[in-house]
């Protein structure tokens, strides 16, 4: 495509100057000159090389240097650079012209000849400065048909400049429109997390005497159940981690597998036989970082929804593992069977329930372009599946979710 446009703009070019030399040779130059063909050759192909140079020297160069970047002063001092030399090269363009000129015809000087013996020879090189009809003859006669060729390339490069700036400016909108996005969203999770914790803090009495009252409670049942208190130590451990640990940016992977195996072993001890729970970790959690909570809401879904009295052979299944600081995360439970349903594969935001949407909005703002969460549903089972690349995710300093 873009070797295509090279020739397609070289064609053009060349085609654009030879139809200018054969009107200089044709017919501007015989009828101006009435001189003979020496005269005619050696001016159409003066006036042509003066063209070229004019045209690509002030087109590429001199136009988008000073022109363009309005730089008045430094066009002015090019432009009039320029005429000088070109006033001067046809100083010896005359000069030549007249030796080889018919010079009289009747008595009378031809073009050539008055030109250069009038004008020219007895005002010297720099006598366009103050003579206004020496200035415009030297542009008549280098520079009449270059300039409609030089209008028309400054016609092009403005439109070419306008519409690159209407392209940089669109642009630089759309960015503006992204990052007002994201700021839109980031506003949303923390409005939303900011109400989850309204919410609980609305809901929760003095969390000391609740612990003290756990620790009697644990004290009391000790010698008397071990299961027993075992779960109520469990559950004081998962309150204090909701509580405490819940407001750090991060937390050690290993704490945040704590908190699910605890409520993992609460949810054993309430179904009892009524449900199969499946639980497996591999890896080594201590050397990973993670934000707090973000993994509860899966389980919780899977319990909530997998497990219910209505339901035979329910099922839980959790696995975690972790290979190169990369945290594989997956929880399939048991659904009730829905013979009006047929499978699909919803998207994350689109599943029910806040816990998971709000995990979805965490994970974008907290792990972006660095985890990936899938949903997968069929008729008797619901399954989730997050990865997440912890050794280069970058958490953002949001309120938690509780």
């Amino acid at each position: 495509m873009i070797a295509r446009d090279k020739i397609t703009r070289f064609s053009l070019h060349f085609l654009t100057w030879l139809i200018t030399w054969a009107v200089l040779r044709y017919s501007s130059i015989p009828s101006l000159t009435k001189d003979n063909l020496a005269v005619v050759w050696h001016a159409s192909t003066a006036i042509l090389i003066q063209s070229l140079i004019v045209f690509y020297l002030l087109g590429y160069i001199v136009f988008p240097k000073f022109l363009y970047q309005k730089k008045v002063i430094e066009l002015i001092l090019c432009l009039a650079a320029l005429f000088q030399l070109i006033y001067i090269s046809n100083f010896y363009e005359f000069e030549y012209l007249v030796s080889i000129s018919d010079g009289y015809v009747d008595g009378k000087p031809l073009y050539v000849a008055r030109l250069w013996n009038d004008f020219l020879k007895v005002n010297g090189w720099t006598a366009w400065v103050t003579d206004f009809k020496l200035a415009y003859i030297n542009y008549a006669w280098s520079l009449f048909f270059v300039t409609p060729i030089l209008a028309m390339k400054i016609m092009r490069d403005t439109i070419s400049i306008r519409t690159q700036n209407l392209r940089l400016e669109r642009d630089r909108l759309q960015l503006e429109k992204n990052n007002l996005d994201l700021q839109s969203q980031s506003l949303e999770l923390q409005r939303d997390n900011l109400n989850l914790e309204l919410s609980f803090l609305k809901s929760q009495i003095n969390p000391h005497f609740l612990f003290n009252t756990l620790n009697a409670v644990y004290a009391k049942t000790a010698d008397l159940d071990e299961d027993a208190a075992e779960l109520v130590l469990r559950l004081s451990n998962l309150m204090r981690y909701s509580l405490y640990e819940s407001n750090r940016d991060k937390v050690v992977l290993a704490k945040e597998i704590d908190y699910i195996e605890s409520y993992i072993e609460l949810e054993k001890a309430r179904f009892g036989e009524k449900a199969k729970i499946y639980y497996q970790l591999d890896g080594d959690p201590d050397r990973c970082m993670i934000a707090p909570l973000l993994l509860i809401s899966l389980v919780e879904n899977a319990f909530k929804h997998g497990v219910s009295k209505t339901l035979e052979c329910a099922f839980v299944n959790i696995t975690i593992m972790l290979e190169n600081s990369t945290l594989y995360f997956s929880v399939e439970n048991s659904t009730p069977p829905s013979p009006t349903s047929a499978p699909s594969i919803p998207k994350p935001d689109e599943i029910g329930g806040f816990g998971l949407k709000n995990t979805t909005k965490r994970l974008n703002l907290l792990y972006p372009d660095r985890h990936t969460f899938t949903v997968s549903r069929t008729s008797e089972t619901f399954h989730t599946y997050l990865r997440i690349d912890l050794a280069f995710a970058a958490v953002a300093q949001v309120q938690p979710v509780l």
